[in-house]
């Protein structure tokens, strides 16, 4: 499976979860993808926040945290305020956007 269709899959992920108003750790993730680890999320998480910040839309993946710290990683470098963003992105209707697609994230993959 390529990078933006990995990509595509953790967005309806956390599209659910901003809707539930909950954030999942990196193992979480990599779990429902049915990886072995978290050390790979890092290249698929970044063609979201580069397809978050691209369309003006608040940084999804500040949703996916560190399970000792509770913070995003260090690269999720567009996030100012985390709890202003992760509100913003709890506020933001998600289903009511036109859906991603897989293309959509190809030019950040």
């Amino acid at each position: 499976m390529t990078r933006s269709e990995r990509a595509m899959q953790v967005w309806q992920i956390l599209v659910g979860v901003a809707h539930n108003r909950q954030t999942l750790t990196y193992g979480q993730v990599a779990e429902h993808l049915e990886f072995e680890g978290a050390g790979v999320l890092a290249q698929i998480l970044n063609c979201i926040m580069c397809y978050c910040q691209a369309k003006g839309l608040p940084p999804l993946t500040c949703l996916v945290v560190n399970q000792t710290t509770g913070l995003p990683g260090t690269g999720l470098t567009t996030v100012q305020n985390l709890p202003t963003d992760r509100e913003a992105v709890y506020k933001q209707n998600w289903f009511a956007l036109y859906p991603a697609q897989i293309s959509d994230f190809e030019p950040y993959a």
